[in-house]
């Protein structure tokens, strides 16, 4: 049951990012890039930080180690970090394909994974823990990019839970 539950807070996340790029495709194109003053110097760079986020947390799901983990984050968020809105987009839906791949090849999303952390030391998480984590800290972000747009005098999007549900 709680595995569903996890995937179905992932959909949410897949469907809350969605959301988001849909709404700032409709904005004047240098909303994305401006620099602005907020804990992330641009939307791009929030939406950077994000994906690179979600892809520690799949390499860990997958029982990557701490080095391959940070390797394979700093490839892809390089090839992410200054590519236009639609190039990002592509690339999150890309991620979100992997994630429904690695779901798809699990039997259960309460097992236990181990991790080790060069400076938090070892740990075990249930893979539905961490899909939580991963949609906790993707509201987290996409409140940042809202806070951002209403500074540059724009209205963010409702991606709230309740609005997945509907």
């Amino acid at each position: 049951m709680e595995s569903n539950r996890a995937k179905k807070m992932y959909d949410y996340h897949v469907w809350a990012n969605q959301q988001l790029f849909q709404h700032l495709k409709q904005l004047p194109e240098e909303v994305y890039n401006k620099t602005v003053k907020s804990v992330f110097p641009s939307i791009s760079d929030v939406l950077v930080h994000l994906y690179a986020g979600d892809i520690i947390w799949l390499e860990t799901m997958k029982g990557s180690s701490f080095n391959d983990t940070v390797n394979e984050v700093e490839r892809r968020q390089s090839e992410a970090s200054g590519v236009p809105i639609n190039e990002l987009e592509r690339l999150y839906d890309g991620l979100s394909k992997e994630y429904y791949n690695f779901f798809a090849a699990q039997e259960d999303l309460e097992h236990i994974i181990f991790t080790e952390h060069p400076r938090y030391g070892r740990s075990e998480f249930a893979l539905a823990d961490l899909i939580h984590h991963v949609v906790n800290h993707g509201t987290y972000h996409r409140g940042n990019v809202t806070a951002m747009l209403h500074q540059q005098g724009e209205r963010g999007v409702p991606t709230d839970y309740v609005f997945f549900l509907y």
